[in-house]
């Protein structure tokens, strides 16, 4: 079961994979001498919620998008009336 990350460490992930792109992968030790290298962080608990956050963030935008189509209202119509008959 993960726990609820706060609103500062998911706007600090996304803006830094927004920001350095090719910096961050899905590694969790990778991200966490990366984010060494550009932030200065409070405490070590935090820097590895954001490690952790960033794979999360990385794994949301390789995901494929879900397409959804919909039909005019009026074929809905017909074709319910067309199942009824």
């Amino acid at each position: 079961m993960g726990q609820v990350k706060t609103l500062y460490v998911k706007h600090l992930a996304k803006t830094l994979v927004e920001k350095y792109p090719g910096r961050f992968t899905d590694k969790f030790e990778k991200n966490k001498e990366e984010l060494d290298k550009l932030v200065t962080l409070e405490s070590k608990k935090i820097r590895n919620e954001v490690a952790g956050y960033i794979i999360d963030v990385i794994k949301m935008k390789n995901k494929p998008k879900m397409e959804i189509t919909f039909r005019p209202r009026e074929d809905r119509r017909r074709g319910r009336r067309r199942r009824r008959k």
